[in-house]
């Protein structure tokens, strides 16, 4: 698979399938005690257009001195580092580095434990250049061998692994809880993107996702923002209540509804 480093830089669409780790299934008991499912298979998916990400985040909290970024159900880390990636080559790696605060969960241990924690990812040839014009040497292909004590079982594997730098990993905080915990203890000042990544559907159903999103906007506050994916909104219900709570700013990044009419609008100006 061959990406276009000129897209990358541009922070455009990515057309081919990015995969990072084959499909896994793992079953948790969440912070109010019920058991569920939830499966690992991640990658960058070309619902959501970075680009469009970016300018809005730029635009939206350029007042804010501390911006949280809050990737929830994140597995092994993916796209907690291409949506940074983004913010990066628009914003310049120091900026970044000042003003970005990453902190990411997902529920499976042995999945944060392993992969995230540890800087491991698995990419197939030519996924490597997601990585580069960020300012920084991020990749080192290692010996799958090394690491055979946490590569995880899986359907079927990418072609190589890699070890991400320390001074990018020192980016990221990643973390075990479930979103539930996160958006109960969520205390936000208006300064938070908040990601959940086509994870409610399949682990919660339509009628308790949309009591989730209910939750989340409540602790929501001012400009902050809400990145969701397309498989969740195959859900009509879960669509619809997004759209009740939150406006739409570009496609599967939201603002909340209350936060003004103008103010929500002039985003959607600059992603034109």
């Amino acid at each position: 698979m061959h990406i276009s480093l000129q897209n990358i830089n541009n922070n455009n669409y990515y057309k081919p399938s990015f995969k990072s780790m084959g499909f896994t299934v793992g079953r948790y008991k969440d912070s109010l005690g019920v058991n569920r499912e939830t499966q690992n298979t991640t990658g960058v998916r070309t619902d959501i257009n970075l680009k469009d990400f970016a300018n809005i985040t730029k635009r939206r909290f350029r007042k804010f001195d501390t911006v949280n970024i809050i990737p929830m159900c994140v597995s092994d880390g993916t796209e907690a580092y291409m949506f940074s990636n983004s913010i990066i080559r628009k914003e310049g790696l120091e900026k970044f580095k000042e003003k970005y605060r990453v902190i990411a969960s997902d529920v499976m241990p042995n999945v944060i434990n392993n992969y995230a924690k540890n800087g491991l990812l698995h990419l197939n040839d030519g996924e490597e250049r997601i990585f580069e014009g960020i300012g920084m040497d991020v990749l080192k292909e290692v010996n799958p061998k090394d690491y055979k004590n946490k590569i995880i079982p899986q359907m079927s594997y990418p072609d190589k692994l890699y070890k991400l730098s320390d001074e990018y990993r020192k980016l990221f905080d990643f973390h075990v809880e479930d979103l539930q915990s996160v958006i109960h203890n969520l205390k936000d000042e208006g300064n938070s993107i908040l990601m959940i990544r086509n994870c409610l559907k399949q682990s919660f159903g339509g009628i308790e996702a949309s009591l989730i999103l209910y939750k989340l906007k409540e602790a929501m506050k001012g400009a902050s923002i809400l990145i969701t994916g397309d498989y969740d909104r195959k859900s009509s219900l879960i669509d619809a209540t997004l759209k009740d709570y939150f406006v739409e700013l570009a496609h599967n990044i939201w603002g909340l509804r209350e936060y003004g009419f103008f103010k929500n609008n002039i985003n959607k100006v600059i992603v034109k």
